[in-house]
């Protein structure tokens, strides 16, 4: 896998694409009124110099990621810069995470069922070494704490471990119920997804819908199904990720229409909320998910190539159109050790190849 010819060496050549007017420097402000971000010095310059801007209310990035979430629609940028964009020989990029010691791990589980597939690699600084692949239908994988690689494959029922020899063993099968997603927290505890079997949609009142905390030793220690008022939690859990209270936030698609929320429940399986997306847009197609060092939770939305930052609370602190502003389609999200957002992009196409961004966010959102 090769990076894009245009690429620069990786957290070296920090390239600027915030600011409106000058496109080569960090943004720290936003015209509410003109609706585009700018740079210090454009700020005092080129927008001041505008006739029509002479009233026009200019406030701070740092001011609006901590503003009320009634001020929410100025929030309109996460990504302060773009560090480098590596090509991958991948239809896209539908799971991606960071190990601690940087290895990262890649999964299309798109369409193109002969091309599904699962990487392990390492960047570089112009280019992404591979160190292992694993052509099966895989659903999703998570990483435990000795860097073993858990996964599921559709319509299955077994979680399994690759070694790094290459070697599959199961670990747990959960007959009947089938495994829709798969993480592992900081605790090492492994978290799945399961429904009964049969079609997943429509969901009925005896559909069963779980997630399910497993210990390192594959004991089950929680079931997370309904609320206190007897309601299912979820519908079907696409992604599951925990933050450093062990919180777990799930993306809840609902079926046909792709449109889905974010839910967050602690492991006693009180909710804490639920996000189905800004107010003043459509339809809300959660893709991928992350946790920031801070716990705030970053959201890939597919409808729009936007994402989403929300607190703890569910609040939302950040919107941007990322594909408008920086040419990114997000999917998959995750940190590496060095605080940096990587962004799996791809629309899966017959033609086209997935992506992995890095980007540098908003310090007050990471």
């Amino acid at each position: 896998m090769a990076t894009s010819s245009k690429s620069t060496s990786l957290r070296k050549a920090q390239v600027s694409v915030s600011c409106y007017f000058c496109k080569g420097q960090d943004i720290e402000w936003k015209c509410v009124d003109c609706n585009i971000p700018m740079c210090n010095s454009c700020k005092d310059t080129v927008h001041q110099g505008l006739q029509s801007a002479q009233d026009h209310d200019v406030v701070s990035i740092q001011d609006i990621s901590q503003s009320s979430p009634g001020f929410l629609d100025v929030a309109s940028v996460v990504i302060s810069s773009v560090f480098n964009s590596y090509t991958t020989t991948l239809p896209a990029v539908n799971t991606l995470l960071c190990s601690d010691d940087d290895l990262l791990y890649l999964v299309y589980n798109g369409q193109t069922s002969d091309k599904r597939q699962f990487v392990k690699g390492k960047l570089l600084k112009s280019s992404i070494k591979i160190l292992q692949t694993l052509k099966r239908k895989i659903c999703d994988i998570a990483i435990d704490k000795d860097g073993e690689i858990h996964f599921i494959e559709h319509h299955d029922n077994k979680i399994q471990i690759l070694s790094p020899a290459g070697e599959v063993k199961t670990v747990v099968d959960s007959s009947p119920m089938t495994l829709l997603a798969i993480h592992v927290s900081n605790e090492n505890e492994i978290i799945v997804g399961l429904r009964e079997p049969g079609p997943p949609f429509p969901v009925h009142d005896f559909s069963v819908r779980q997630v399910i905390i497993f210990g390192s030793d594959y004991k089950r220690r929680a079931t997370l199904e309904l609320d206190k008022k007897g309601n299912k939690l979820f519908s079907y859990a696409l992604c599951i990720r925990t933050d450093s209270k062990n919180v777990v936030y799930v993306i809840d698609n609902f079926g046909n229409t792709n449109s889905g929320r974010i839910v967050a429940v602690d492991r006693n399986g009180r909710l804490k909320f639920t996000y189905d997306g800004h107010n003043d847009l459509g339809t809300f197609q959660p893709a991928g998910i992350t946790i920031t060092p801070s716990d705030n939770i970053v959201v890939a939305e597919w409808t729009y190539d936007a994402l989403h930052v929300i607190n703890s609370k569910g609040d939302l602190l950040g919107l941007q159109f990322i594909f408008k502003d920086l040419g990114i389609d997000p999917y998959s999200l995750c940190f590496d050790t060095e605080g940096y957002l990587l962004i799996g992009s791809g629309k899966g196409g017959s033609e086209s190849h997935g992506k992995i961004h890095v980007v540098k966010m908003i310090d007050s959102l990471t």
